[in-house]
């Protein structure tokens, strides 16, 4: 039994040491971190950095925390800042973010509330993001509140990665989402394969990110009152982010939304009439008359919706 005893406090010790050895070399690799992003000119500082979770976790707490890359000019300062992970699992972090943040960028200063932000990252071979996942019960940043919201990032081969979004609506408290909303969209589904430059890792955070090359929409839809809009396609995309391609949209109920267009007297009545018009014929074509299928064209960063000019499209860069 004295032996059993002995034992077990050997293994206890043991493994004190253990943890307490991890979080030592664990703070000395942010310090460093931090200490080479100031030499790279960023703005890199905390109040307080402390490490917890003994005896199986290794927890990080930042205090008035302040990052800027100086390449982006994007200044992003939280009152407080956890990641997470268990100390016999240190490629899986889990993110914990605070309900209000600050985004410092160009055009002024833009905050970030949140309910229940957090997220996961998983890294392979100590440096590469395989996975990351996201969530909140609200997100509010620049005037656009997001209710239940997941993303997720998964790596599926070289530089390619599946990307997926849902949110339960999206709402704005001012000007609108689309032409035909005013404030609110529902059930938004995102599901993509996106090919990159480079494979996304730690290190690709402190230069230039990896910027994407392809990308397959297999769904981006949501959901405006009665009407459903559904995009699926491939799209190229060059150096300076300007999409090629083509992406099929399809409008269900569409009737329907340009009456309540009408109605809301967001397009004039003959306008209206003139687009039902020609748009059943359209549809009449595909052999239902509540499903409208338009092609959007993409070509050098130009949008056209069929014979229709849109103008240019957005860029499709990560800053």
């Amino acid at each position: 039994m004295k032996r059993l005893i002995m034992i077990v406090v050997l293994a206890a010790f043991g493994w004190a040491g253990w943890w307490f050895f991890q979080a030592h070399t664990l703070r000395g690799q942010v310090e460093t971190w931090f200490e080479e992003r100031r030499q790279d000119g960023w703005v890199a500082t905390y109040v307080d950095f402390s490490i917890g979770g003994f005896p199986n976790r290794l927890d990080m707490t930042f205090e008035d925390l302040s990052l800027a890359n100086p390449d982006t000019n994007i200044l992003w300062e939280a009152p407080f800042f956890q990641i997470l992970s268990l100390s016999y699992k240190p490629d899986h972090r889990i993110l914990i973010f605070p309900d209000l943040q600050t985004i410092t960028t160009a055009t002024g200063v833009h905050e970030v509330t949140s309910e229940g932000f957090r997220a996961s990252v998983v890294f392979a071979d100590g440096d590469r993001i395989d996975r990351v996942n996201a969530e909140a019960t609200v997100l509010n940043w620049g005037g656009t509140a997001l209710a239940e919201t997941t993303a997720a990032l998964l790596r599926q081969d070289d530089k390619q990665y599946q990307f997926a979004f849902v949110a339960k609506s999206i709402a704005r408290a001012e000007g609108r989402l689309t032409p035909l909303a005013e404030g609110r969209v529902d059930d938004t589904q995102i599901n993509t394969r996106i090919t990159f430059d480079k494979d996304w890792a730690m290190s690709t955070l402190k230069g230039d990110r990896p910027q994407p090359t392809k990308i397959n929409v297999s769904l981006m839809s949501y959901q405006l009152a009665a009407l459903n809009l559904n995009l699926a396609g491939d799209l190229d995309v060059d150096g300076q982010g300007r999409a090629s391609g083509e992406l099929t949209l399809r409008a269900v109920n569409w009737q329907d939304a340009l009456e309540q267009a009408r109605v809301g007297q967001q397009l004039p009545g003959s306008v209206t009439e003139k687009l039902v018009q020609g748009l059943s014929v359209v549809a009449g074509l595909k052999g239902r008359s509540d499903t409208l299928d338009l092609p959007l064209r993409l070509i050098d960063g130009q949008m056209s919706l069929g014979l229709i000019p849109l103008g240019p499209a957005p860029l499709l860069q990560v800053p």
